[in-house]
């Protein structure tokens, strides 16, 4: 992944952070909000869950505005979620080659960020789940995407958690099912570099306990 900023910078970045969740619920300050953490997450991403369970408080009373019970407007943390899930579909695309459209990178830092949505439920759409399916079925041709696609998938599995396998747009295989897939990937071959078969490794250890 990319060089993480220095730490000196966080307590900046957390209080604007904390001051976008506090704007009036409109889509343009759900754009920018979600801008705003995509790329502290860029910048930050050992902080990634700190960033992340923040936006959960969204749901707190504190970022909620009182509105009338019959007032059915979305609030910021439902806008913020469509925003994600559009970020989340073009961020994890994939060319007609199999081949990641986002730089190697930025690849791995938007499959970090599709986690932490899964994890805290910050969003969850169709291409999240297609992502990881195309991670677990990559062609065992010793090319540099597919073992991209398959440590992007180790990303958001060990990020997300349980929980992907527990939501209302599951992938299609259960948990022993994957790590029996990327065992298979392990064994043929296409996951090569040291770090990423470390990763790939403790992916299968949480998906078999």
């Amino acid at each position: 992944m990319s060089s993480e900023k220095p730490e000196d910078s966080f307590d900046d970045t957390m209080a604007e952070l904390l001051n976008l969740m506090k704007a009036p619920p409109t889509q343009t300050a759900a754009n920018d909000l979600m801008l705003f953490y995509t790329e502290s997450v860029e910048a930050h991403p050992s902080r990634a869950d700190v960033l992340a369970s923040t936006l959960q408080d969204l749901h707190h009373p504190l970022y909620t505005p009182i509105v009338d019970s019959d007032d059915e407007s979305p609030s910021l943390a439902d806008m913020l979620s469509f925003e994600l899930a559009q970020f989340h579909s073009q961020g994890l695309s994939i060319d007609e080659d199999g081949i990641p459209i986002a730089s190697s990178d930025l690849y791995l830092i938007n499959c970090l960020l599709s986690g932490m949505s899964f994890k805290y439920r910050l969003a969850a759409c169709p291409e999240q789940f297609a992502n990881i399916m195309k991670g677990l079925d990559a062609l065992p041709d010793n090319s540099s995407a597919s073992e991209l696609l398959v440590v992007g998938a180790c990303i958001q599995l060990l990020t997300g958690g349980s929980g992907i396998f527990n939501t209302a747009k599951p992938i299609q295989y259960s948990m022993t099912e994957v790590a029996t897939k990327l065992r298979f990937q392990k064994s043929v071959g296409t996951v090569k570099a040291s770090n990423a078969l470390k990763l790939l490794d403790v992916c299968q250890d949480f998906l078999i306990q």
